[in-house]
Order: C-alpha cells, then sequence, then structure tokens
C-alpha cells in the first residue's frame, strides 16, 4: 500500500528495495559483514510486502538471531533477562511485555467477536498500550 522503510543514519540501505541489508536480521556492514549488535525486521527487513503473519514469522527469525548472538558475549552471560526492560525504563523507553501483549491481543479479538470479525486491530499505539496494560482478571496491573 505505498509505506516503505526510510534510511538511518550509518545503517546500510538499498533505496531501490527500501531494506537495509542484513542476513537473517542481522545487519550487514557495506563490506558484508555482521554490524555488530544491529538487527532489523519488518518491511525494513524485506520491503513493503506481507501481512501480519509474515511480520511475526520474520520477527522471531531476527530474535532467534539477536539471542543466538547475545549468549556469545561474554559480558551478557548469567544476567538477568529482566534487566533489559529495567534499562529501557531508565532510559525513557515505553516498552511493554508478553503478558501485556497477550492481553491487548484478547481484547482485539473481544472486539472482534462483538462485530462477528476475528479482530478489531487497535490503529493508535497510545490505544494499544492502554489495553495492554488494564488490570487482568485478578485485578493486577500490567507492566
Amino acid at each position: 500500500v505505498g509505506y516503505k522503510a526510510l534510511p538511518l543514519a550509518g545503517v546500510p540501505f538499498d533505496g531501490a528495495r527500501s531494506v537495509i541489508a542484513h542476513r537473517e536480521g542481522r545487519v550487514l556492514d557495506e563490506d558484508g559483514r555482521f554490524a555488530e549488535g544491529e538487527y532489523v525486521t519488518g518491511w525494513a527487513k524485506r520491503g513493503p510486502s506481507g501481512i501480519i503473519g509474515t511480520n511475526k514469522s520474520d520477527s522471531a527469525e531476527t530474535v532467534s538471531r539477536l539471542l543466538a548472538d547475545l549468549a556469545t558475549r561474554p559480558s551478557y552471560k548469567g544476567r538477568d533477562p529482566g534487566a533489559i526492560t529495567e534499562r529501557l525504563r531508565e532510559r525513557g523507553v515505553d516498552c511493554t511485555n508478553w503478558a501485556n501483549w497477550l492481553r491487548l491481543d484478547g481484547h482485539e479479538m473481544e472486539l472482534g467477536r462483538a462485530q462477528g470479525r476475528p479482530r478489531v486491530k487497535l490503529p493508535a499505539l497510545r490505544s494499544m498500550l492502554e489495553a495492554a496494560r488494564l488490570a487482568d482478571r485478578d485485578g493486577r496491573e500490567g507492566h
């Protein structure tokens, strides 16, 4: 539908295809070597094609490479995975977690059932985050 990725300063970009150079989601530098710590997914990875399901499997591939790489870095061995979320919050990054995504997914499917559809996607990020963070059925707040 006409959307395309845009170049980022210092990241190799194929303007004709609107993609970042990569191998299995690992960003490649100008010499075709892995750019350590840089990963890509979505349309910036494969161009403006596919559906939500394509994005999920595409992202899973990239994340599996990221985790494999992380496991080989001595500076990260033995660290608490939850520390990543804490670090992001310290930097002011508004992030969510898997439990909240599941809440959002359930909310969108509920909206869809009310209209006789599989789901109704919430189009605005703010709405998605609000739905994801609603208190769950036990009354605990999402993070």
